[in-house]
């Protein structure tokens, strides 16, 4: 068949498809497409993967250290004229990064049909899995964008994701002084995200406490404020003595907190049960989303966190989502402090999980660069401070890449 064949019938088999969808037909998800209609795009080859770096250079303070500058990686992988669009957080503190690790682990998919591209992929989201979670998801959310889009289907639908109704961003705030929160706070008022708040603790409770009423200082009373202490609360000795330090949060505002301490699966329901109305929202119990979905357990908390760089699988990350809700919980998506493509694909995916906020929004300063590439994108933020989307192929993503590349300390075609 000659290429200009095989492009006449790609785009009559979109046409088909489309009109087809029209109709209501229901199609099966990609997973299945293998031995149905959707094989002739499982044979198209990856014919060119292109990494723009992407650099961030503003202060990020943790419990753990600080990120001063950062390196992400927006890749766009080819298939002819459709393409797909993730992204990774590749580097922090390091201003010469090379994506050299990165360059060898996309070689290997150059030159493969779709089809055996997800095979391969699959291969390494399993337990046990030595590769990193970041490469694996990234990888995973650009085939599954490309996929999307030469099956002209949203990558949602392929997910089996159902839910479409707008979620609230959920602003947060990676500082411990008490001036740069304040300012922060009030910044998430002008852009009409002060209504869901998160801030990072530091496990101390005197800082913590300060920081929590500070915000509460901003926003009043009405707004959702919750933190991510990553685990950093550690001289307690019981339970007990934990909660005592949670409730005096509690009581002064506190309306869920992430990770409070490192907890064994009964501790999370014990402390749980303890802490009342305080939401806890598990997260590192949650990491790869094949490994959650064998040791969460009802009553861990009320929230579980699907957190982006870190889930390895959005297959299994949608998998995860449908067992949260089946144990009567609720889910919400959280972020890697990421600053372009992964933010609406994320969104979208909490959208489609029905979550109660999402994390992974764009930045004003972060993604400041990128959003002037944009042409078009799937997700939007309402005057509300809520996201919402209208299912196109794919993420729906469109940039100018010659832009791109122009805010781009680095760019490399494989």
């Amino acid at each position: 068949m000659t290429l200009g064949n095989m492009k006449t019938n790609r785009r009559d088999f979109i046409k088909s498809i489309s009109a087809i969808s029209v109709l209501g037909t229901t199609y099966p998800l990609l997973s299945a497409c293998v031995s149905k209609t959707g094989s002739e795009y499982l044979n198209e080859k990856i014919t060119k993967i292109e990494i723009f770096r992407y650099d961030i250079n503003i202060p990020r303070y943790f419990s753990w250290g600080t990120w001063h500058n950062r390196q992400h990686l927006f890749i766009k992988i080819s298939a002819g004229d459709f393409y797909g669009w993730t992204e990774t957080p590749a580097s922090k503190n390091n201003p010469n990064f090379k994506p050299t690790a990165w360059v060898k682990y996309l070689e290997q998919f150059k030159d493969l049909t779709l089809g055996e591209a997800q095979k391969r992929l699959e291969s390494e989201q399993v337990l046990g899995s030595k590769r990193s979670l970041k490469m694996l998801e990234s990888l995973d959310m650009g085939l599954l964008d490309l996929s999307g889009r030469l099956q002209n289907k949203s990558a949602i639908e392929l997910l089996g994701l159902k839910g479409r109704s707008a979620v609230p961003g959920l602003y947060c705030i990676l500082d411990k002084d008490e001036k740069k929160v304040r300012e922060e706070a009030e910044k998430s008022i002008e852009q009409n995200l002060g209504h869901h708040m998160k801030f990072k603790m530091y496990g101390d409770e005197k800082v913590d406490m300060k920081l929590l009423n500070t915000i509460r200082g901003v926003l009043g009373n009405e707004a959702i404020v919750i933190s991510d202490v990553n685990k950093g609360y550690k001289k307690w000795k019981s339970l007990e003595e934990l909660k005592s330090i949670l409730d005096r949060f509690k009581h002064n505002g506190l309306n869920a907190i992430e990770d409070p301490a490192h907890l064994k699966t009964n501790q999370w329901i014990e402390l749980q049960k303890m802490v009342g109305d305080l939401t806890l929202i598990p997260d590192a119990p949650m990491r790869p989303a094949w490994k959650g979905l064998n040791t969460m357990r009802a009553g861990m908390g009320h929230i579980f966190n699907l957190h982006p760089s870190t889930m390895g699988s959005l297959t299994h990350t949608a998998k995860l989502a449908h067992k949260v809700k089946e144990i009567g919980a609720k889910v919400m998506i959280g972020d890697d402090s990421l600053v372009g493509p992964a933010c609406s694909a994320w969104q979208q995916i909490a959208i489609g999980t029905g979550a109660t906020w999402v994390e992974a929004i764009e930045k004003k300063e972060d993604s400041k660069n990128y959003l002037d590439c944009i042409i078009k994108k799937s997700t939007q933020k309402e005057s509300n401070g809520y996201y919402s989307f209208k299912p196109t192929a794919g993420f729906g993503l469109e940039l100018d890449t010659n832009h791109l590349k122009k805010v781009s300390e680095l760019y490399i075609e494989i």
